[in-house]
């Protein structure tokens, strides 16, 4: 299992920023699989950044979030994506298509319920909104009323 499989999708989406935005400096190879940097943190601090490819867990920053714990944090995958860019580059068109196709997921699902409103009669949409405020979630029923009674 890899760093951004580890990380938390904040952590990675964070990270993807702070290597666009070059906040990563005096990269060292340690051996063939560990690496070390630095890396300014959002606090204006810079921290001591050292990441494992072949063993993402022995990995670590000193950076509040990840300091004495086993956290892949934000500054661990800005290196990663320093040091493997085409890498970083797979990850953003990922994150683009997801985005896309969850708009469009959601305005098809949005143009399913249009069209299913549409075909009811007036009978029809007065169940199914009794259905709707007796059935459904409590704070809907309790909104319902309390916005609709007369003091």
């Amino acid at each position: 299992m890899g760093l951004l499989n580890l990380a938390s999708a904040a952590s990675v989406w964070r990270g993807y920023e702070y290597y666009k935005y070059k906040r990563i400096f005096a990269v060292v190879k340690l051996s063939e699989s560990e690496y070390a940097g630095k890396s300014e943190g959002s606090d204006g601090q810079f921290y001591d950044v050292r990441i494992d490819i072949a063993h993402p867990r022995k990995s670590n920053c000193n950076c509040p979030h990840a300091n004495g714990k086993r956290v892949v944090c934000k500054h661990q995958i800005a290196l990663y994506f320093t040091l493997f860019p085409d890498e970083a580059q797979n990850y953003y068109d990922m994150t683009v298509r997801y985005r896309e196709e969850e708009e469009k997921r959601q305005e098809e699902i949005e143009n399913k319920v249009i069209k299913y409103i549409n075909s009811l009669s007036k009978e029809e949409l007065r169940n199914t909104l009794y259905d709707v405020l007796y059935d459904g979630p409590e704070w809907l029923f309790e909104r319902f009323v309390h916005e609709n009674i007369d003091y």
